[in-house]
């Protein structure tokens, strides 16, 4: 067993860098030694007596790279623990948001999947989740890399365990931009011009759903990072700024250019996020920009595209204000626990060990880099996620995306107007305008 690459721990304990809730969950412990599949120590209060956890979760669909990791680590846990049983409910990211947010206003699951920063800040205000500070001090810490608990630390408490990493990229084929004698965009320039040839060629240039609305999301997260840059981004999200910052209509303003230039597919207001990748997939359109588990997906065995697959920054914005190693993501998918659950130590057990074990299965599969510090066979990686952990070794920092760091409605304002600027029943600066309703 070898260790996870030097760089690939150096983009990890950037993560320190992340704005986010307050609080750190950092540690300079070595992992342990072990042998065979990660353990979870188990608290001597756990009794042998059968009992059922409801587990809800977001990775049901075989297409998502973390399908299969979720699968094995759940059967894992019931073989080692046969006593409890996980009963388990998937359903589609868009959708399991909305689920989520009705269930906790009345009885949420014993376990569920979350997202950090302000998506969970008002579950944590209700009360509805455990708080589990006490069940870290058994050397849990010092497996977690750091600033993996900073994003679901709030008020110096913590309230939930994330399992990796995730980051923004364009996922490009370069077989197809060398087909047609394309460069690979560095520059906001350059990308108009790659985006123009393609479509002269009859080729949609980017992928997006107009329908899951994070998608868009995506894309405009990390261009108001390039023209805005870190600090404004998250300084104007957690109210302490402004959106009348130049930055943020010159973003809405390069994003509306490239839907009028025909960046993306005609119909893609009424696809959603799997039938919106299909084109990508089939090896038809060029670039993709979504997060680091897109990893996962391109070089699956069915893969049409997986040895042409390389990932990129989003293009800097020559009259921006961020460069190549500002990136977008986090440490921010997480677990959590009903504060209320009537199985509380098996919970929290559970809890550890799928956020352990899914670290390092989601890892190989390319979906995530790992929050906590696994033993990997360097040779079983992803190589698109190898060239991911390459491509962000030198990252100054990482922004969370919007929909996780905005709270409550303050990101349903957000996404309605993002997609009313896609579809162009916004201009941009109606757009900010819209934005600004945030802060009223």
């Amino acid at each position: 067993m070898k260790l996870v690459s030097r760089k690939v721990l150096t983009i990890m304990l950037s993560l320190v860098m992340l704005a986010g809730v307050a609080g750190c969950g950092k540690s300079e412990s070595k992992p342990e030694k072990q042998e065979g599949k990660d353990k979870v120590e188990v608290s001597q209060n756990v009794k042998k007596e059968e009992v059922t956890l409801d587990f809800w979760h977001i990775w049901g669909a075989e297409t998502d790279a973390s399908y299969s990791a979720a699968k094995k680590v759940i059967l894992d846990f019931q073989d080692e623990y046969p006593h409890i049983r996980i009963n388990v409910d998937t359903t589609e990211n868009e959708a399991y948001k909305t689920k989520i947010k009705a269930a906790a206003a009345n009885e949420i699951p014993d376990v569920f999947s979350t997202w950090g920063g302000g998506f969970s800040k008002p579950f944590i205000d209700g009360g509805r989740v455990l708080q589990i500070d006490e069940y870290l001090n058994d050397g849990t810490k010092d497996r977690m890399v750091g600033g993996a608990l900073t994003n679901v630390t709030y008020d110096g408490k913590i309230y939930g365990m994330t399992f990796g990493l995730s980051n923004g990229a364009m996922f490009v084929n370069k077989a197809l931009f060398e087909e047609h004698n394309v460069k690979i965009p560095e520059t906001y320039s350059e990308l108009i011009e790659a985006v123009t040839v393609f479509r002269e060629k009859g080729i949609t240039p980017m992928s997006v759903s107009g329908k899951d609305v994070w998608t868009l999301a995506m894309y405009f997260d990390a261009m108001a990072l390039k023209a805005a840059g870190h600090d404004n981004v998250t300084k104007t999200l957690m109210k302490q700024g402004s959106f009348k910052d130049p930055g943020f209509l010159n973003a809405a303003t390069k994003f509306a250019e490239l839907v009028s230039l025909g960046a993306f597919s005609k119909d893609a207001a009424g696809l959603s996020k799997d039938e919106s990748d299909i084109p990508f997939l089939e090896g038809q359109i060029p670039m993709l920009f979504n997060g680091s588990w897109t990893a996962g997906t391109v070089v699956r065995e069915d893969s049409k595209i997986g040895g042409n697959v390389i990932p990129i920054g989003f293009p800097v914005f020559e009259d921006g204000e961020s460069n190549k190693n500002q990136f977008t993501g986090g440490a921010v998918d997480a677990i959590m626990v009903n504060a209320e659950t009537k199985h509380q130590e098996e919970a929290v057990l559970f809890q550890k060990y799928f956020c352990e074990n899914m670290a390092r299965e989601t890892y190989l599969a390319g979906a995530y880099l790992p929050a906590w510090k696994v033993e990997v066979d360097e040779s079983d990686i992803n190589p698109v996620m190898v060239q991911l952990a390459k491509l962000t070794s030198e990252a100054e920092s990482f922004t969370l995306w919007w929909d996780t760091l905005l709270e409550g409605q303050d990101t349903q304002v957000y996404l309605n107007a993002l997609q009313e600027l896609f579809l162009g029943d916004l201009t941009p600066e109606q757009f900010i305008d819209k934005l600004e309703e945030i802060y009223q």
